[in-house]
């Protein structure tokens, strides 16, 4: 099994997902699509919270680009090859 979250963000918890099969850039487009925003919402987060995201292909794929595009995301510059600084 794996989970998916929405993301730990500073007005509290995302959501989790259970995933079934391999993760793929539609997966991970139709995970924030039915829960990102909704998530922000319930956080009372507003419309231009910081979204941060690592440069694996399934975030870096054209459609989930386009997705970010028409979402009008405030999408945090993430360096390629960068270490992961996160702290969890």
């Amino acid at each position: 099994m794996v989970v998916e979250g929405t993301g730990r963000l500073a007005a509290g918890t995302g959501r989790l997902v259970r995933i079934e099969g391999k993760m793929n850039g539609g997966k991970y487009r139709e995970i924030l699509d039915e829960n990102l925003l909704q998530c922000a919402k319930d956080l009372r987060l507003g419309r231009r919270f910081p979204f941060q995201q690592d440069n694996k292909p399934k975030h870096t794929a054209k459609t989930m680009q386009d997705w970010l595009w028409d979402k009008s995301l405030n999408v945090l510059e993430w360096p390629s090859r960068s270490l992961d600084l996160n702290q969890i």
